[in-house]
């Protein structure tokens, strides 16, 4: 994966306060809106990937109310739309499967998913490994996945993280918040994890199908 250095920007494309918590930054754009927030950044590396494997088909996300959406389905033109407290499907204007596609489609899926519905789609992780989400969900909630991993001179096995954030932001990979200056190397362990931008004292271990 590529990790580029830089300031975390918000959606507005300015620094946000906190810079001290990354060690890198997932070259993808955020948008313009206040959307692609913590589970969203998730869904966001894993529609990408999907996309450069072009594995089309399989790119869908459950909303926070079940309701599955899939690319495919945007591209042919199938819309939600807010009503009362559900959302009702729309007929709009079929899209191509290009990346310009997929971005409109990912924004769609942000308004409608969270940490609740993601957690929900995942599926039990057995521990600690590249792929592996962890995840508290909740209103708010929070969430980050491992992108890589490494075992250091000690035999101790370390890991890289990477996550989103609110307001809406850069996708950044976190630094060790017990180590040096931009070290990325974490280590997990069972029980409460501390990250350099987080807390988890309650959480689920996930992974994508």
């Amino acid at each position: 994966m590529t990790v580029n250095t830089g300031p975390i920007l918000d959606y507005r494309g300015k620094p946000v306060p906190d810079q001290s918590k990354h060690s890198g930054i997932i070259p993808y754009d955020v948008g313009r809106a206040d959307l692609q927030q913590c589970a969203d950044a998730l869904m966001r590396l894993r529609a990408e990937y999907l996309f450069s494997q072009q594995r089309y088909d399989a790119i869908g996300f459950h909303f926070v109310g079940g309701q599955y959406y899939a690319w495919k389905d945007y591209c042919k033109g199938l819309r939600p739309v807010a009503k009362g407290n559900g959302i009702r499907w729309a007929q709009g204007a079929e899209q191509p499967k290009d990346h310009a596609s997929l971005r409109a489609y990912l924004d769609l899926v942000y308004t409608y998913a969270s940490t609740i519905s993601l957690a929900r789609e995942l599926k039990p992780a057995g521990g600690f490994a590249i792929g592996t989400v962890i995840i508290h969900a909740g209103s708010p909630g929070h969430c980050f996945i491992i992108i890589d991993e490494r075992t250091d001179a000690a035999g101790r096995r370390q890991y890289r993280l990477a996550e989103g954030y609110t307001p809406a932001q850069s996708i950044y990979v976190l630094r060790n918040p017990s180590g040096a200056a931009n070290d990325p190397w974490c280590t997990l362990t069972a029980g409460t994890i501390r990250t350099a931008s987080y807390v988890f004292y309650k959480y689920e271990l996930k992974k994508f199908e």
